[in-house]
């Protein structure tokens, strides 16, 4: 009974592995019955090609890595299930070689038909886009709790923004959560937020959780520090000690490292994902690290994002110092 639910598993994700690289998108449709997550699917692997075309970018080599498998029910017809995958890509820019990471969480239901399985849904976890505060915290213990404090230690002495020090950090921790600090399911703030305090960028204490950017522990923090809309609007609107932390730019291409891309999914001024600033690719533009769905060195224009849509509007904000 498992085995066949098993192999459309990874039948899947082999597919899904392969159509990074090449092949038919349509042929997604085979792992699905009445289900629409098919068509969506395809459509977002499309994007990622365009984006990869617009680029001028070959795609050469892609690896799935599949970890964790929890079963959360099993039945003779039908089956539900988390996972953890891991992506790994390697692409070409005319001499360059350049690698993308990202993590992913599902929560998958397959489904049997005359003796046949199939995808029933597949719903992607932490999906960007959730701009929420978390009911819980969940504390994390890490092996690197010594090299965390620190970077703590470290950065608070900072009297400028080090550029380098934000892209250590991101490169750190862009696929675990540093200790010192508290964990947010939605987490791609609270992580734009630790890499620019790793960088020197100074804590704005306040008694107002709606004022000032600040963290204080696991257990006490700023809007600022930790909700996407509310981290924009702290960087670029003026402040009474001497303006605001960020600029607004035109176009991505003006980006440094350890500058901050904000992404309103909907088009509708309410903006709901943050990323940092890493590098830059060979066409000048900038490769990003988040947190939700962790990704390292990922294009800025996240078009082959769940969350992404068409009316997709972005806020390029370069970090003074």
């Amino acid at each position: 009974m498992a085995k066949g639910w098993m192999n459309t598993l990874k039948g899947y994700f082999l597919k899904l592995n392969q159509l990074h690289i090449e092949g038919d998108v349509g042929e997604l449709n085979s792992f699905y019955q009445q289900c629409g997550d098919g068509n969506k699917e395809c459509e977002r692997i499309l994007r990622g090609r365009e984006l990869l075309f617009h680029r001028n970018a070959k795609p050469l080599k892609c690896k799935t890595i599949i970890r964790n498998i929890q079963i959360l029910h099993e039945g003779r017809e039908s089956v539900e299930l988390l996972l953890h995958n891991s992506l790994w890509k390697l692409y070409q820019i005319n001499q360059h070689f350049m690698e993308q990471e990202d993590e992913q969480y599902h929560r998958i239901t397959l489904k049997e038909q005359s003796g046949d399985w199939y995808i029933a849904a597949d719903y992607v976890i932490g999906k960007e886009g959730a701009d929420r505060q978390p009911d819980e915290i969940e504390n994390e213990n890490s092996p690197d709790l010594n090299e965390a404090i620190s970077l703590e230690q470290e950065h608070k002495v900072q009297g400028f923004y080090n550029r380098a020090k934000v892209k250590r950090y991101a490169e750190l921790w862009w696929n675990r959560y540093n200790p010192v600090y508290p964990k947010f399911d939605v987490n791609c703030t609270n992580f734009v937020s630790q890499c620019l305090h790793a960088g020197g960028l100074p804590i704005e204490h306040s008694s107002q959780r709606g004022k000032g950017w600040w963290v204080q522990g696991k257990t006490n923090w700023s809007y600022s520090w930790s909700v996407a809309h509310s981290l924009m609007l702290y960087l670029t609107t003026s402040k009474t000690n001497g303006g605001p932390r960020g600029v607004v730019k035109e176009t991505p291409a003006e980006l440094m490292v350890g500058d901050v891309i904000c992404y309103d999914w909907d088009g509708n001024g309410h903006f709901q994902h943050n990323t940092i600033v890493v590098a830059k690719d060979p066409n000048g533009m900038p490769l990003v690290n988040a947190h939700t769905t962790n990704s390292r060195h990922r294009y800025w224009e996240y078009r082959d994002s769940y969350a992404w849509t068409q009316q997709t509007k972005y806020k390029f904000i370069h970090i003074k110092g």
